[in-house]
């Protein structure tokens, strides 16, 4: 059946219907699309599946997914067709069994594409696409039967998906009217209720706040390596989630300023490629400094090269990373090799990697696909990494720790193209475990204040997060 014939067939079994409607947003409609209808027609809900089939066809990909309800008849007919593996997203998880909220054979890093109905507003699908890409699926494609015009599908582009339909409401309306099947008074309402009952991109924004509410204690029983629960240890013991960044480049300033912050942070992280008069001996006196306020040694060494040249920056001299970082960060760039390369050392017994996801400069290039594939390798990995680097909400993975630098009570920016945001904003609003404080803690007059300052912010942002403050 072609696709003009499909419509009017789509009319006739009351799938497409005209008049007021209220919608699951509470907003009155003059058209409604009902298509949980076609179960009962086989031959027309493989039509449907086939002009749906003829938009993907001709990429790759591993599964296919229906969102519940209406859209799992339209996968299982796919999938049947075309011998392409389903994968199925709960509504919510079960309290029983797996309580796997996608349920299917499937592995980590697998291409999924995701089928709905109806595209509105864009915001319930994109919960829905989060739910499976923290399953360890990736997102590239969403397919639809049609697309109400009303925001979605841009939206769903802005946040980084491909979004196609098989018809518009306004295809769907021409063709109705054309054959006298609706009016002219409700072929015009309905397009005037598509332009103004838009539904855009920062509304979106403003909707999607809920962030994980992770605890501490939570994330240490999930994780898989020891270096999480000894840094989580260190956090509740102390009531700080605070890593201060000491961007110093002298052995004494990086020294002073790790003894005078040292009772408040969790972490320290360095660069000590950049400390001008570096030897062997700062080692031994921040190994001493870290053992006497009880934090972690972090160093943001940022491996990134092939896996020869990260092995032989991790383990050198004179730095000597392996010897005494207790985390170090890698950029995932060059894929999982550079993991791999540092595993195979044999020198992370005891130190932990932290994947960089994102980036907080206002250019960067970790654009959103990056930030996927490097939190799949993270989590692939979770025996030797500890966590991410992330600059948006906290992924719902409870075995991985996210940290977010960029932090700062007042700024906003400065002139290199750094964007701040406050402890606040970061624990409670984006779901962050660990705050990075570089300038605003060591350029302070008193950073010893100032960090406590920080801690103590930090800490109530995160019980107000929980709700326990």
């Amino acid at each position: 059946m072609d696709k003009e014939n499909l419509i009017l067939k789509l009319f006739e079994l009351g799938v497409l219907q005209f008049g007021q409607f209220t919608l699951k947003s509470g907003l009155s409609s003059p058209f409604y699309l009902d298509f949980r209808r076609i179960i009962a027609y086989p031959d027309t809900l493989k039509d449907i599946s086939e002009e749906l089939w003829k938009m993907i066809e001709h990429l790759e990909f591993d599964h296919l997914c229906g969102v519940p309800y209406a859209a799992l008849s339209l996968s299982s007919a796919m999938s049947m067709m075309h011998g392409k593996p389903m994968v199925v997203k709960r509504k919510e998880a079960k309290e029983h069994g797996t309580k796997k909220l996608v349920e299917g054979i499937f592995h980590a890093g697998q291409k999924c594409v995701v089928i709905d109905d109806v595209i509105s507003s864009g915001i319930s699908m994109i919960e829905t696409l989060e739910a499976i890409e923290e399953a360890g699926l990736v997102v590239e494609h969403v397919i639809a039967i049609v697309d109400r015009m009303q925001g979605g599908v841009a939206t769903l582009e802005k946040e980084g998906y491909h979004a196609m339909s098989v018809y518009t409401i306004e295809e769907i309306l021409e063709v109705l009217y054309k054959h006298n099947k609706v009016d002219k008074e409700a072929h015009d309402q309905t397009l005037e209720f598509i332009q103004y009952n838009q539904i855009g991109y920062d509304k979106l924004r403003l909707q999607r706040t809920a962030v994980p509410k992770l605890s501490y204690s939570t994330i240490k029983v999930n994780a898989t390596n020891k270096i999480t629960g000894r840094l989580i240890d260190i956090i509740e013991s102390k009531q700080t989630n605070l890593c201060c960044s000491a961007d110093v480049n002298s052995k004494a300033a990086l020294l002073r300023l790790a003894d005078q912050v040292g009772p408040y942070i969790c972490a320290l992280k360095t660069h000590i490629d950049t400390v001008s008069d570096f030897d062997a001996d700062l080692i031994v006196s921040l190994k001493n400094l870290a053992k006497k306020h009880n934090f972690l040694l972090f160093e943001d060494r940022k491996f990134a090269d092939i896996g020869h040249i990260v092995m032989q920056q991790f383990t050198s001299s004179p730095l000597n990373i392996a010897d005494w970082a207790d985390l170090v960060t890698v950029h995932v760039v060059a894929g999982s090799s550079s993991i791999d390369a540092l595993r195979s050392t044999g020198k992370l017994e005891n130190t932990g990697l932290i994947v960089v996801a994102q980036m907080s400069t206002e250019d960067t290039l970790t654009s959103r696909e990056y930030t996927k594939q490097a939190l799949a390798i993270a989590q692939k990995h979770q025996d030797v990494v500890v966590g991410i680097v992330g600059q948006n909400k906290r992924p719902r993975d409870a075995g991985l720790m996210m940290l977010t630098p960029g932090i700062s009570l007042s700024e906003t920016g400065d002139a290199h193209g750094q964007v701040y945001n406050t402890p606040q904003e970061a624990f409670e609003e984006r779901g962050i475990d660990i705050m990075i404080v570089g300038r605003g803690i060591y350029k302070a007059e008193n950073p010893a204040a100032k960090a406590a300052e920080y801690r103590q912010i930090g800490w109530q942002s995160y019980l107000k997060r929980l709700g326990l403050a």
